[in-house]
């Protein structure tokens, strides 16, 4: 029962692990849920690839398994009389001490192995963990002593599963050391009191002898023949005979074995058990069913079996599924840039006073004839409740550190009224906190390098201060990436009436609908002097401006969102997440967790209900000719004009949209 033990139980166990039936079943349950989710790749594919492929395993263990059982249990003791039926009990281990009708099936018993055998040692044992052998041993001996037989038990099982489990003084010492010589019999037997008049001798496991063969020998030999020239019966209680070396080699004093087995246990392992106790020169004399309803046929478990593995396929196929896009998301999310957050250095950079004096190319000045009110940044509106909106700034540029060319803000109130989302003009004219001058809104997102305050953080803040809409995150793109994206979702489509080109932005389109290529999505969102072809001559398409390339941005990018919206099933999610990692840099106080949640939620909202705002601005010039938007309203005008009383406000729901424009004030 040492390192020979341990490493046979060891070996049996790999190989009924790794059968042909369970590695076959794993492999067709593996195949069958690929194929499922190629069928349907959603969050209820899933389920049902999974539900399919734990069938189509258990299918397969069920049919390689019977074509490879031969006879079934009863065909393997055929000729091996039945003992007695023991039924289900969850009175405890030794119910025979209080049970009469318990004690009487037990005293049955016993009559029948002394009808059946003519041995005074046997083997309690069983095929494999798990059908009650040691319990059979314990109640048996228990029945014999309050019959008044002369019995004693003797556990041969040192493991967690034996009789030692029961005992109060401890297992050693036991077998192990009268079998290696450290102890006698007298020395390791224990006396067992069952009451006044009733008892019987026991010996316990002892500890682990470090070869198992030690059990064969003389010393274990001897000290069994001394037991039976007064006792009637010596019960052995041994391990699982195909998990532990020391069944055979107790089976060498043993006149026989008594076989445990419940009713679903596997016809192949009985027949292997019975072989082996054949060989070890203690056969089966008989068996005994055990926790049994006792009517039911020994019939194989082929239908059970395959149901058990069934169902654990299809869970495991879920839990791996889970685990798999789980890290993959994971994975992908650490290969998303990030940049600092932080708006309250921003207000900090407000109330001491500029940190720079600002550089003379980024003022930004006014031609004295429209000085008056356009002197002024635009203005900004008043703050909203902070819980009462939910939005993200999306910002694109040639390169960060450049001029922002592309500034959508989106929003959705928290209250259930429709998102928004709203276009702020590259020229639009602002304050600049970090040198205290005017300049367009672009430029801030070169930061506030003296301060530490990058250019999203400054540009964030900005459009926080104009809307009345703090903030909370934003995702900065380059064009490159921008690019890459339009093209992994296969395009966008883009209709205009006439041939269009712009030279500087390298835009070059025909008449109708073009499913857009990154390129020429790119050119289409950045081109301020757009030209159509009319009647053979090129002309300046009416309205081309700042304001023009903003709806074409809203149209681009609500095409965008509609692809990347479409996700059914967290493999998806995962790819468009890998897809996007490169293209973003995203603020650092977006978490993977708030991202799903957000990702999630887009799924909900349909896009052609997307409120597309504008803020009112007219036209000017600097004093060095540079084209310049002023806003002419406040942005809560504009939402009060659309929404009227359906956004929330600090004191609530409005009743009008006088009262609300009130309350937003």
């Amino acid at each position: 029962m040492g390192d020979t033990t341990q490493s046979a139980t060891d070996s049996t166990w790999l190989q009924r692990v790794f059968s042909v039936p369970n590695v076959a079943a794993v492999l067709a349950a593996l195949v069958m849920f690929g194929v499922g989710l190629q069928i349907r790749d959603t969050n209820t594919g899933v389920l049902i690839a999974a539900a399919i492929g734990g069938l189509a395993g258990g299918a397969t263990w069920y049919a390689l398994t019977r074509a490879r059982s031969g006879p079934s249990v009863a065909d393997t003791l055929s000729g091996i009389p039945l003992l007695g039926t023991i039924p289900l009990d969850d009175a405890g281990p030794a119910p025979a001490l209080n049970d009469p009708e318990v004690a009487d099936r037990f005293t049955g018993l016993m009559g029948e192995i002394e009808g059946q055998t003519t041995g005074g040692v046997l083997l309690i044992s069983s095929p494999s963990p798990g059908q009650g052998a040691s319990s059979v041993a314990l109640n048996l001996c228990i029945a014999a002593a309050k019959a008044g037989r002369r019995v004693m038990l003797v556990d041969a099982d040192p493991s967690a599963h034996g009789i030692g489990r029961f005992l109060s003084s401890g297992s050693s010492p036991g077998l192990s050391d009268v079998a290696s010589g450290d102890a006698t019999l007298a020395e390791a037997s224990r006396m067992w009191t069952l009451d006044d008049g009733t008892r019987f001798p026991m010996l316990p496991s002892g500890d682990d002898l470090a070869d198992s063969s030690d059990l064969a020998g003389i010393l274990v030999a001897d000290a069994l023949d001394v037991v039976s020239e007064r006792a009637d019966l010596i019960v052995i209680d041994v391990p699982p005979v195909l998990w532990s070396d020391a069944t055979p080699d107790l089976g060498a004093h043993a006149d026989g074995t008594i076989l445990v087995i419940s009713d679903t246990v596997a016809p192949e392992i009985v027949g292997e058990a019975v072989g082996q106790l054949d060989k070890a020169g203690a056969p089966v004399l008989g068996y005994v069913r055990n926790r049994s309803k006792g009517t039911a046929p020994l019939t194989p478990h082929w239908f059970r079996g395959a149901a058990l593995r069934g169902v654990a396929f299809a869970l495991l196929l879920i839990a791996g599924y889970s685990l798999y896009t789980g890290s993959q998301l994971v994975y992908s999310w650490w290969n998303v840039e990030t940049q600092a957050y932080d708006s309250e250095s921003v207000e900090s950079l407000i109330l001491d006073g500029p940190a720079e004096a600002a550089a003379p190319e980024e003022t930004v000045e006014l031609e004295d004839e429209d000085v008056g009110d356009a002197s002024a940044p635009s203005a900004t509106a008043p703050p909203a409740p902070t819980e009462a909106y939910e939005s993200m700034l999306l910002i694109g540029s040639d390169q960060i550190a450049g001029a922002a060319d592309v500034i959508l803000y989106l929003v959705r109130p928290t209250n259930g009224a429709e998102p928004f989302m709203v276009s702020l003009p590259r020229d639009l004219y602002v304050e600049n906190p970090c040198t205290g001058g005017n300049t367009r809104i672009n430029t801030l997102i070169k930061g506030c390098a003296s301060k530490d305050i990058n250019g999203p953080t400054l540009l964030s803040y900005q459009v926080g201060a104009i809307t009345g809409i703090e903030v909370d995150h934003f995702a900065a793109f380059e064009f490159d990436g921008f690019v890459d994206i339009i093209d992994s979702i296969g395009g966008v489509e883009i209709c205009v009436q006439y041939p269009v080109r712009d030279a500087k932005a390298e835009l070059d389109l025909p008449a109708g609908c073009t499913q857009a290529t990154g390129e020429q999505a790119l050119a289409w969102v950045r081109s301020r002097k757009t030209q159509q072809l009319v009647n053979g001559s090129w002309r300046s398409v009416p309205g081309a401006s700042d304001l023009q390339r903003n709806q074409h941005q809203q149209d681009v990018l609500l095409q965008l969102f509609t692809e990347l919206k479409n996700f059914d099933s967290p493999r998806q999610l995962t790819t468009k997440v890998a897809s996007l990692a490169g293209a973003f840099v995203l603020d650092e106080e977006l978490g993977l967790r708030e991202a799903i949640d957000l990702a999630w939620g887009l799924r909900s909202i349909d896009l052609v209900d997307v409120q597309r705002l504008e803020l009112p601005v007219r036209l000017t010039r600097s004093k060095k000719g540079q084209s310049i938007l002023v806003s002419t309203a406040t942005f809560d005008e504009v939402l009060l004009e659309v929404y009227g009383s359906r956004l929330p406000t600090e004191d609530g729901e409005g009743e009008d949209g006088e009262e609300t424009a009130a309350a937003r004030r």
